[in-house]
């Protein structure tokens, strides 16, 4: 069983910095769930508009996630479910 996240490659988007497949072991159980992880590049914070900014920026990367995990999909094979992480 192999613990160490696996990087996807071949899959751009401009606010994407990574995709990796990593195992989710919940509570200590030996039983996982393979999880797809998109982190996204790291978001300028403005004060005055960080909610609205960030907000728009999310949206564009969930308005592209069918197609992201599809491609994911192709080159990893199935996945349980699709983690976003933002910086």
């Amino acid at each position: 069983m192999n613990i160490v996240p696996e990087h996807v490659t071949g899959i751009s988007h401009p606010m994407i910095r990574e995709i990796y497949l990593k195992k989710d072991f919940g509570n200590g159980s030996l039983q996982h769930e393979d999880v797809l992880v998109i982190e996204t590049m790291p978001h300028e914070h403005n004060e005055d508009v960080d909610h609205e900014s960030f907000d728009s920026y999310l949206i564009d990367i969930l308005a592209d996630l069918d197609d992201l995990k599809m491609q994911a999909q192709s080159k990893v094979g199935h996945f349980d479910r699709v983690d976003i992480r933002s910086h």
